[in-house]
């Protein structure tokens, strides 16, 4: 029994000790050459950094597959979650649009059919086109799954993102969802590329999902002031009123 024990302590301490000596010994975030492996945990670290609260700047979207969603805006980081505002344009009907208000964790949307009004999302209106965007535009969000999921990070390179030198990175994450028929019956791993300026300030992601599209974001103008106010109470309605207004669109069933 002694010796099965003393087999399994020292079988996890190699294992763990693999594990170690692989991630030490590869580049830091700061150290690769185009084609190297980079430590994943130095990777993070420039991420978090990336997006420390205070920090503002000007996004741009393009999320593609279902309604594709396209579109502008300003975003101001905070310690635990981000301020945005944002406008998918073209909703729909060319020349139609919907606005995207988030403040000190609460969503608010203007759509056409709102009158001008915005809705409080906080009574559950994820599943409306666009409620989501604001989390996809803090990756912060997401850092711990993609530190769980995390197969390899890769240094790709130096290229030119909107007139200035960026370095490009592609990770590679285990699949997160159970395979379906459309996806073949296997788990397919989710490709997302990221670049950081000269500062370490990202400046686009990219992630490509196998049939479902994917979605693309940028970020320019760091640290240009911007102004994000909550809505004005008096401008603000439920979910249930807007319901009500679309039904005084479209009028009674026939």
């Amino acid at each position: 029994m002694r010796r099965v024990t003393m087999v399994v302590v020292l079988t996890a301490c190699l294992l763990a000790s693999a594990c170690g000596a692989s991630d030490s010994s590869l580049p830091t975030f700061d150290e690769p050459v185009k084609g190297d492996r980079v430590d994943p945990d130095s990777f993070l670290d420039a991420l978090r950094a990336s997006f420390r609260s205070g920090s503002t700047a000007a996004v741009s979207f393009d999320v593609r597959g279902g309604a594709g969603l396209r579109g502008t805006g300003s975003v101001r980081y905070r310690a635990d979650d981000v301020d945005a505002s944002l406008r998918i344009d073209d909703w729909q009907v060319r020349g139609a649009a919907i606005d995207i208000r988030t403040v000190g964790g609460t969503t608010y949307m203007r759509v056409p059919e709102s009158r001008g009004l915005w809705v409080n999302l906080s009574e559950g209106g994820s599943s409306l086109p666009g409620a989501d965007l604001a989390v996809e535009a803090d990756p912060r969000r997401s850092m711990d799954s993609l530190s769980e999921n995390i197969i390899e990070v890769r240094f790709s390179g130096t290229e030119t993102i909107g007139g200035q030198s960026a370095r490009r990175f592609q990770v590679i994450t285990k699949p997160t969802a159970r395979p379906t028929p459309a996806s073949g019956g296997a788990d397919r791993p989710t490709v997302t590329e990221y670049w950081f300026d000269r500062r370490g300030r990202v400046v686009r992601r990219q992630t490509e999902l196998a049939q479902t599209g994917g979605a693309t974001f940028a970020w320019t103008d760091w640290g240009k002031p911007v102004k994000i106010a909550r809505p004005k109470a008096g401008s603000v309605i439920t979910l249930k009123r807007l319901e009500q207004l679309r039904e005084r669109q479209v009028g009674p069933s026939q």
